[in-house]
């Protein structure tokens, strides 16, 4: 349906001032530089093309050669989905903490979040710093078993090697 129509009618409106551009350069034997001109389809997205003109033999004739940008406009849209999708992920992360946080917060159990690899305390919530007393404001940080007596440090380093080994929790006195 291109043939025979002017080349400016077959693209986007946002194209028309690069085709002018292309012809302007091509016609002053400017250096040629690509540009991404987008035509307008039937059905579907715009079809991109990049295009560069060069002048061809003093008749005033220019040539335009062009390469279908479609399969690289491809890509940018899925790159485009993927990080929305990342997005909305990381927003419903974000929301699931702060839930978390604030059940964290106000629970009148005392909760102790600690990492498995070293047994070092790294959160505990009000109710848990108020259960150790003075070692409360010093506990993150340390070893978890130090908020214990010396006769429940066994029992605690035993019940933690449990956890990491199995993944399941029993009950233990401490």
């Amino acid at each position: 349906k291109w043939l025979g129509k002017p080349w400016i009618d077959t693209v986007t409106a946002e194209s028309r001032t690069k085709i002018q551009a292309l012809l302007r350069d091509a016609a002053a034997d400017a250096p040629p530089r690509w540009r991404q001109i987008n035509h307008r389809v039937a059905k579907g997205p715009d079809l991109p093309v990049m295009y560069a003109a060069v002048k061809l033999g003093g008749a005033g004739r220019v040539v335009a050669v062009g390469r279908s940008m479609r399969s690289v406009a491809t890509l940018q849209q899925q790159l485009v989905e993927a990080q929305q999708a990342m997005d909305r992920e990381y927003l419903r992360l974000r929301q699931v903490e702060t839930r978390h946080r604030l059940l964290f917060q106000v629970t009148s159990e005392a909760v102790l979040i600690v990492d498995a690899s070293n047994q070092r305390v790294v959160e505990a919530n009000p109710a848990a710093i108020k259960l150790v007393g003075d070692l409360g404001k010093r506990l993150i940080g340390r070893s978890v078993v130090e908020a214990f007596d010396i006769g429940s440090k066994t029992t605690v380093e035993t019940l933690l090697g449990s956890v990491l080994a199995t993944g399941r929790a029993q009950d233990a006195p401490a």
